[in-house]
């Protein structure tokens, strides 16, 4: 028990984090923390026998006289143990005959003559330290921190619906906002919650959040409120990162063209001719080129921090009003590969369990040379039967649907096929949600752009539907994924939860064309399944590292963290109507096969890092 607490003190107390713990002075205790004296006097009170609820009652009394820092109050925990450990130290040296001086003692603060008998110190001081390891010291900490009663007082009543991760990193940031100012950490988010409640009334509800102004465009304002002063190279970094366009292609191209004149000037000094200096400079381009993206990804990376989403805390259901659907667009093709989409719609349901949470597969019959073919009614009705015995057998939720569509003809591709394949199947599919017909949509287009609309032929929409159909109109966002993608347990409720937070809604200039702020579609990370991966020696070697994520995590990425988009890939959530009012007229039939990207780009994509799905990889 004494190793592991002092490893854990040892992981817990770098020399960074010590050094901006306030010091007493003219003290007994002078140049030690301020807080280590406050748990050592506690450790003597308590005669080392620790009771969480009287040391939340201490410190929040003690805050009465002299509020706590924010680190102060994480380094308590991590002092008790130092505290306990010393007075351990003396208590077993009295019980083993040990040479305590009398220095010794006074560093100890003559614990040993007002404490009981040493064995009850000793007994105490291990019961003490199994309680400080079991112990989760968040509640802890929120119960007795005094900027965490403020910030609960956010106007937008969104501060204490959001996770830990995403209220810490608000602290975090008043932290850093009071190191480089004069004002406290109580006084600046007084002033946060203030600036949040003098917003006026029509304003987006992204500005009456506290968070607006700590981790959004409202920061400027703050940091002008508390005459926040910017460390050179911090006024450096933000002025670059203003422009990060010309930031990134300007650093490849400069050292893309350093490179290459270095090779070409190499073979200068080896006596090349002319022939050979072109040769040299054409085909080491292509080297130099991709030299200098890999230099400037490795900086990029290394020198900003990844940031994860703020978050709103789902974790015990998904409140009303976030009704999601999960999609599996796909083709019917044969009875083994319906029975496998079957079969992970169930797992689907099973890893991610809630009333708000429905799953569903989207699908065409794959392109024929006529309208119906042989086996299509087959294929379909055994589809339907198996999303009805699902149904039946989880008879209380009901949660499982089907939504198909027939073939239509296609001029441009010479073939029946679902209309526009899967993109078509997901916009028709959030057609029906949002209720729009053929009518509805091109006035809605009108409203939004300008230019050539995208025309839907009337007969394309889903024309078998299985499934509580009165939910539909309910329905906000939707979750697609393919049809070798797993979605592990609690993933969806936390990719709900990220898109449900105020910061991360989808803003639109004000003509409606453009998003502006926030996200109508996140992608999460996407790994490989370790089983999919080692299948053969071809996908051992392109597959990369597999493996399963226990502890999810921000990774980096260049354009998440350059930018503060990502790339869509296909498998992720959207906001069902600001994804549909994103892509608007912008695409012409028969001309967008991989749309991913694309409607990425429009409807302005997230990446989570912290949030991972698994899917297969081709082993051939």
């Amino acid at each position: 028990i004494v190793k592991q607490t002092f490893r854990q003190i040892k992981e817990d107390l770098p020399e960074s984090f010590l050094s901006q713990l306030p010091k007493l002075d003219e003290t007994s205790l002078q140049d030690h923390t301020r807080i280590f004296a406050l748990a050592h006097e506690w450790i003597l009170y308590s005669q080392s026998q620790l009771d969480l609820t009287q040391s939340a009652a201490f410190i929040q009394y003690y805050q009465q006289v002299t509020p706590l820092t924010i680190g102060e109050l994480w380094a308590f925990p991590i002092m008790l143990r130092i505290g306990i450990l010393e007075q351990l130290v003396y208590a077993a040296a009295e019980l083993t005959g040990m040479d305590v001086t009398k220095a010794q003692r006074q560093a100890a603060n003559e614990f040993i003559f007002f404490a009981p008998a040493n064995e009850t110190i000793v007994a105490n001081c291990f019961l003490s330290l199994r309680l400080l390891a079991s112990t989760d010291w968040k509640d802890f900490f929120e119960q007795t921190s005094r900027v965490e009663k403020i910030l609960r007082n956010d106007p937008a009543n969104i501060y204490a619906g959001m996770d830990f991760k995403t209220r810490n990193s608000y602290r975090s940031v008043i932290e850093e906002l009071s190191r480089h100012s004069n004002f406290s950490e109580e006084e600046i988010a007084l002033s946060t919650v203030e600036l949040a409640r003098t917003v006026s009334d029509n304003a987006s509800r992204r500005e009456a959040h506290i968070g607006f102004y700590l981790i959004d465009k409202g920061r400027a304002k703050l940091e002008k409120n508390i005459n926040y002063q910017l460390e050179f190279r911090v006024q450096l970094r933000r002025a670059l990162l203003t422009v990060p366009t010309f930031i990134y292609l300007g650093s490849i191209a400069f050292l893309s063209l350093l490179f290459a004149f270095g090779l070409v000037l190499y073979a200068m000094d080896s006596g090349g001719s002319l022939a050979q200096l072109i040769t040299v400079g054409v085909l080491g381009f292509g080297l130099a080129l991709e030299a200098a993206i890999n230099l400037v990804h490795w900086n990029v990376t290394h020198r900003i921090k990844p940031q994860s989403l703020p978050r709103m805390d789902f974790s015990e259901g998904i409140p009303a009003g976030n009704r999601t659907m999960v999609v599996v667009p796909t083709l019917l093709e044969s009875e083994t590969e319906l029975n496998h989409l079957l079969q992970e719609l169930e797992l689907y349901y099973l890893s991610n369990p809630d009333p708000q949470l429905t799953y569903a597969l989207l699908t065409d019959f794959s392109d024929a040379p006529s309208e119906d073919m042989p086996k299509d009614e087959q294929l379909l009705d055994l589809a339907s039967l198996g999303i009805e015995n699902l149904n039946k057998k989880y008879a209380k939720a009901a949660p499982f649907y089907l939504f198909h569509r027939h073939r239509q003809w296609n001029r441009s591709e010479g073939v029946w096929m679902g209309w526009e394949r899967k993109r078509g199947k997901l916009a028709d599919f959030n057609r029906l949600l949002l209720n729009l017909g053929d009518a509805q949509l091109e006035d809605e287009n009108l409203r939004h752009r300008s230019g050539e609309r995208e025309r839907r032929a009337p007969q394309a929409h889903y024309t078998t539907q299985v499934g509580d159909a009165s939910i539909l109109s309910g329905i906000k966002y939707v979750i697609t994924l393919d049809a070798d993608t797993s979605l592990p347990q609690g993933s969806a409720n936390q990719l709900i939860a990220t898109l449900a937070h105020p910061l991360n809604h989808a803003q639109f200039s004000a003509d409606g064309r453009t998003v502006v702020a926030g996200y109508t579609v996140l992608q999460p990370r996407v790994a490989i399944k370790p089983t999919s991966a080692n299948r053969s020696i071809f996908s051992q070697i392109f597959a990369g590292n597999s493996g399963f994520d226990l502890y999810s995590f921000a990774v980096s990425d260049v354009y998440q963290d350059l930018f503060g988009e990502g790339s869509y890939v296909g498998k992720g959530i959207y906001d069902v109507a600001a994804f549909e009012r994103s892509l608007a007229g912008q695409v012409r039939q028969n001309t967008l096969l991989s749309h991913d990207l694309f409607e990425g780009i429009y409807g302005r994509a997230a990446l989570v890092t912290d949030i991972v799905l698994y899917e297969e990889y081709p082993w051939r």
